[in-house]
């Protein structure tokens, strides 16, 4: 049989967008694992925010995505190309979100009102998007980018303008958006892909599984995108003629991505 790869977006397909429950995301994984299939986390979450996740979900000895494809991060000796010193590898892609705070500073004196997690204590960011505080704390170690939580509908474009001209990126995910550059789910998932390919075969079958439209960089580096329903029923709009549109949100949709995954032949793709 043909091996295979998984790549999964997180919020709103492994663990519920508004509740952060995994439903029965950890027994899917598990399935998955048993048929010797790699689950790669590829998110908009920072590495603090997914190495929870991978603890719950027993994922720790697999590579991830963070940041939409600010850095990949590699486990010590997964791939024999590399030597490891500190345990892991981290191969960056985006810009640091240092620069890309001096720039906002920059738009921010231009007069666009705007709201990022930067500009919140721990306890404020906790209320606004309704996480714990360690959890609030986790999500603000970005170190690839910046997540705008509240601008005004008007200044958006004026927004997207300003950091294009600079160098930057919007990157929409479910509910917020990133401020980037250099990132990008795509890029990181085919440079996996090909560290794969020697590691299980140049026959590997890559699949995706997302939600939104930060996933479309993914879905189309993929040679099976699977796309769940969004939080309100309906699916992202994607250019990807052979994109597979399964029926469940969250959790519930990755549970029918699992039928496609499992069952899915070579002769399919």
């Amino acid at each position: 049989m043909r091996p295979k790869v998984v790549f999964s977006d997180i919020d709103g397909t492994l663990v519920d967008t508004f509740t952060h429950k995994y439903g029965q995301s950890i027994e899917i994984v598990k399935k998955l694992k048993e048929a010797f299939i790699p689950v790669i986390l590829c998110s908009s979450k920072t590495r603090a925010e997914q190495e929870v996740i991978r603890k719950d979900l027993n994922l720790e000895n697999e590579p991830f995505i963070v940041e939409n494809g600010g850095a990949i991060i590699i486990p010590n000796g997964y791939f024999k190309e590399f030597t490891f010193i500190d345990g892991c590898i981290i191969i960056e892609l985006g810009r640091s979100s240092l620069e890309i705070q001096k720039t906002l500073k920059e738009i921010r004196k231009d007069g666009i009102v705007f709201k990022g997690v930067n500009d919140l204590s721990i306890s404020q960011l906790a209320e606004i998007v309704g996480l714990t505080h360690d959890e609030a704390a986790r999500m603000s170690m970005r170190r690839y980018g910046e997540t705008i939580l509240e601008i005004d509908i008007s200044d958006k474009k004026q927004f997207q303008r300003m950091l294009q001209e600079k160098g930057f990126n919007i990157i929409h995910g479910g509910r917020y958006f990133d401020v980037t550059s250099g990132n990008d789910k795509g890029k990181a998932v085919k440079i996996l892909s090909d560290l794969y390919r020697k590691k299980m075969g140049e026959n590997t079958l890559f699949i995706g599984v997302g939600d939104s439209p930060n996933d479309i960089p993914m879905l189309k580096s993929v040679d099976l995108p699977i796309l769940v329903q969004k939080y309100d029923g309906s699916w992202t709009d994607l250019e990807i003629s052979n994109v597979v549109k399964v029926e469940g949100i969250g959790p519930d949709g990755w549970k029918n991505a699992l039928i496609k995954i499992i069952e899915t032949d070579v002769n399919e793709i």
